[in-house]
């Protein structure tokens, strides 16, 4: 991800503040969607008190092999899972269609949930699911805080502009703006009532929605922010999916587990390095 050390656990420190500012304690358990190589757990572990259970997944396998190697034997309550979630830019042989997949998580046992530059990279179909699994394994009251590239008509002029960090020239339909030409899923952007439309669909509240400064705009935030929850009043608890779909299989395991293997004494001594053991 051309990050180093210093990039790398500054920006994890500052992931992990988001969620402490939306909600977070010492005891919630976090659902890290899109974890890749462990950003947010380095986080979490670095610059916060927390405590409770973390799970990250992510359809990337040689991050899962090295986030699994470097950190869960030194940090046993950081776990990860390699889901092979289809996608057309980061893993088009993947065997699980997107639009169906379920998150590795038990109904309504996760406090909150992180989706960090992970709708950014995805259709608005497979996001619906996304967010159909998000208020299934909330608790009441639990939150998801998740990043995006939001546009409306005010907003347009900026996002398009060659001044923003994306600029999202191209249309693909009246709600769905993308970057770059034959590549949507590089870049992805949605139009702010469509979001809030989606959400309300999946029968979640959106609590907060922040701009970010990519398109230019002044900001503490990079990507834009929307915080979702699961009302409290919500407390109907939906059955666990009862396929195997969207748990770690246990071909995936064993790639995983080679991986695991060669990367493992690479990964410790770059773990031992960040949190500056010896």
């Amino acid at each position: 991800m051309n990050e180093d050390d210093e990039r790398l656990i500054h920006q994890a420190d500052e992931l992990a503040d988001l969620l402490v500012r939306h909600g977070l304690d010492a005891t919630s358990s976090v659902l890290d969607v899109g974890c890749g190589y462990g950003r947010l757990a380095l986080g979490l572990l670095h610059a916060t008190d927390h405590d409770g259970p973390y799970l990250g997944f992510d359809i990337q396998s040689r991050s899962i092999a090295w986030c699994s190697s470097a950190l869960t034997p030194i940090f046993p309550k950081v776990r990860f899972a390699h889901l092979d979630v289809r996608s057309e830019r980061y893993n088009p042989k993947g065997s699980i269609d997107p639009t169906t997949m379920s998150f590795p998580a038990r109904s309504g046992t996760v406090d909150v949930c992180a989706l960090f530059s992970v709708v950014t990279h995805l259709y608005r179909a497979d996001i619906e699911r996304y967010l159909t699994e998000i208020r299934r394994v909330l608790r009441p009251g639990g939150v998801a805080v998740v990043t995006w590239f939001l546009f409306d008509e005010a907003r347009l002029p900026l996002v398009t502009s060659t001044q923003a960090t994306y600029p999202m020239i191209h249309e693909l339909d009246a709600d769905t703006r993308y970057m770059k030409e034959g590549e949507p899923l590089r870049a992805i952007a949605y139009r702010e009532a469509a979001v809030v439309a989606m959400a309300e669909a999946a029968r979640l509240e959106v609590r907060t929605i922040q701009r970010g400064t990519w398109a230019g705009e002044d900001g503490d935030v990079f990507q834009d922010l929307v915080v979702l929850a699961r009302s409290t009043s919500d407390t109907t608890i939906d059955p666990d999916p009862a396929t195997s779909q969207g748990r770690p299989d246990r071909a995936a395991t064993a790639r995983v587990d080679g991986r695991i293997r060669r990367l493992a004494r690479r990964g410790r001594r770059l773990l031992r390095r960040l949190v500056g053991g010896r």
